[in-house]
């Protein structure tokens, strides 16, 4: 055989090799449809808040952290960011508004159980709903005054009964849907049998009465759910661990036939598809914008960025539902098959690896920083056709947009907040479709920055809120945002909420898990921002803060 005959035939091999691999990558997951095991219809929440709460004797516990593969590969060495921002931008153009003490010490007639607060809040019609954990509020959004609560999270399912009754382990989402005006509140529970328990309200009152279900998770400990709204349906993501919280197995997808959920159908379905051990910490795109997506627009999903070993992709995903009833439904990026390139950046605390105290704070132990994951939300703007229509720079066309971030390490070793503006056209795209159209790194000074969430408002103004904190600033909440008007990939001079007056010590470093910035759809301009800090040094002694915000020149 001639050596030319033998390189085609090696060329012909390798080549065979790649596409099989290529093909496994991309292949399509199975889907799992599942119906609600059980349906009831809730007291109003009134009511149930006037129930006895539960007697707290000291117990404490913080909520282990069940790690994802780490993946020792990547790229590593000196910080070099293209897009840090590594001083202060122009004077604010947002202004504080309301800042109440949210649930947590010092909120009345409430004990801190356990760690962390997986801070959570979304904004309604003429209210918001604070749930952190294990318990949750309701305020009234234009005077700040607490309507209802404290109310532990499981006295919602009380006449659902079963697991859902008998449990309540924290990782909870409040969501409101816009379009339907209705209340989505959300919670797994993490021992077998693992079930999702959800509750839609009834109508746009948050102290209403809800539509309750049961579905069942499957064998695989469903941790660190978050959901995102979608005219298709309501879309929820998981890290699944092995049966009693053994390894990793993947992150898992669900959709929820929100049609049948909005009126109480006990036949509604959930499909679900089990992914990789690579893919982790997803989250769904999560609509903010009262002008709905184009019509057919897959739900898009964001994560996996950790696995990346040049440090400059997140990996995209994305469901579309055929049929509820079958369980048909695509889903496209299992394996990490779809990624988006985003500019360089080096995680933080990675040769800890991403699982160490390495945010420091006054007379503690410091805490950890979640580098590993993209942080909730996905927050998707849609201009609508008619925005813009005369848009000269530096106003876009009208667009599709979506927004993340996670933390990174900046110039001076210390944390700082990446955050991404996502675009299309406004018409229905697929993966392809979508493209960077601006980045930063927020990372002003010395000081470190972390546990960030944002979104935008309908001026295009954008809003970033985060947790603060060094070796001589004990944990606070502070927000930054841009106008259209600002320079690409800049924020402007940070504002404080909060000064925090105490460091956690102990509790496992455990911080966060995650904060929320969600968006006023009945005005499209105020901003609500839910974020733990501590008003007093201790081990189980966090506070949280609900805070609104709105840009001078959204009307």
């Amino acid at each position: 055989m001639t050596p030319r005959k033998l390189f085609c035939i090696s060329l012909l091999v390798l080549s065979t090799v790649m596409l099989s691999a290529l093909s496994a990558t991309a292949e399509q997951p199975p889907t799992t449809v599942r119906h609600a095991q059980s349906f009831a219809i809730s007291p109003p929440l009134r009511d149930l808040a006037n129930l006895p709460r539960p007697p707290v004797y000291g117990f404490h516990e913080a909520n282990p952290v069940r790690w994802v593969n780490f993946h020792p590969g990547r790229k590593l060495g000196p910080a070099i960011d293209p897009v840090e921002q590594s001083t202060l931008g122009g004077p604010p153009s947002a202004t504080l508004g309301l800042n109440l003490l949210g649930v947590g010490t010092g909120f009345p007639n409430y004990t801190v159980p356990d760690a962390p607060p997986d801070t959570n809040a979304a904004v309604g019609s003429t209210q918001v709903v604070e749930w952190v954990n294990v318990s949750y509020a309701v305020f009234d959004k234009s005077t700040g005054d607490l309507l209802a609560g404290p109310i532990e999270g499981n006295t919602l399912w009380s006449s659902l009964g079963g697991i859902c009754a008998t449990q309540n382990d924290g990782d909870i989402i409040a969501q409101w849907d816009r379009t339907n005006q209705r209340w989505l509140l959300a919670q797994n529970v993490f021992v077998e049998p693992y079930t999702a328990c959800i509750a839609v309200s009834q109508t746009n009152d948050a102290l209403g009465s809800y539509y309750l279900y049961s579905f069942s998770l499957g064998t695989g400990f469903p941790d660190y759910p978050k959901y995102g709204i979608w005219p298709s349906g309501y879309f929820e993501t998981m890290n699944n661990f092995g049966p009693g919280g053994g390894g990793f197995v993947g992150a898992e997808v669900c959709g929820y036939d929100s049609a049948k959920l909005l009126i109480g159908d006990q036949t509604a379905e959930q499909i679900c598809v089990q992914l990789t051990d690579n893919d982790y910490s997803l989250l769904p795109a999560d609509q903010d914008s009262t002008v709905p997506p184009p019509s057919n627009q897959d739900e898009f999903f964001i994560g996996s960025y950790d696995v990346d070993p040049d440090n400059d992709h997140l990996y995209l995903y994305s469901m579309h539902i055929v049929d509820w009833s079958s369980g048909t439904a695509t889903f496209t990026g299992s394996g990490l098959a779809d990624p988006f390139t985003v500019p360089t950046y080096t995680p933080f605390c990675d040769n800890n690896p991403i699982r160490g105290a390495c945010i420091p704070e006054p007379n503690g132990s410091g805490v950890a920083s979640l580098g590993d994951r993209v942080m909730y939300r996905f927050a998707y703007w849609d201009d609508g056709p008619l925005a813009n229509v005369t848009a000269t720079a530096p106003i876009p066309p009208p667009l599709q947009h979506w927004y993340v971030n996670h933390v990174v390490t900046a110039s001076g070793g210390q944390s700082g907040v990446r955050w991404y503006e996502i675009i299309a056209p406004v018409r229905a795209v697929t993966i392809s479709g979508l493209s960077l159209f601006q980045s930063g790194t927020f990372a002003p000074d010395s000081n470190y920055r972390w546990m960030g969430s944002l979104t935008r408002d309908k001026m295009n103004d954008v809003l970033l809120g985060y947790s603060l904190a060094s070796s001589t600033v004990y944990p606070s909440v502070a927000f930054t945002g841009r106008t259209i008007h600002d320079p690409l990939g800049q924020m402007e001079t940070e504002q404080v909420i909060v000064s925090g007056s105490g460091s956690q010590v102990e509790t496992e470093n455990r911080w966060g898990d995650y904060s929320s910035m969600a968006i006023d759809a009945a005005d499209g301009c105020t901003f609500w921002y839910a974020q733990e800090y501590y008003m007093v040094t201790g081990s189980f002694d966090w506070s949280t803060r609900v805070a609104s915000v709105k840009f001078s020149n959204c009307q």
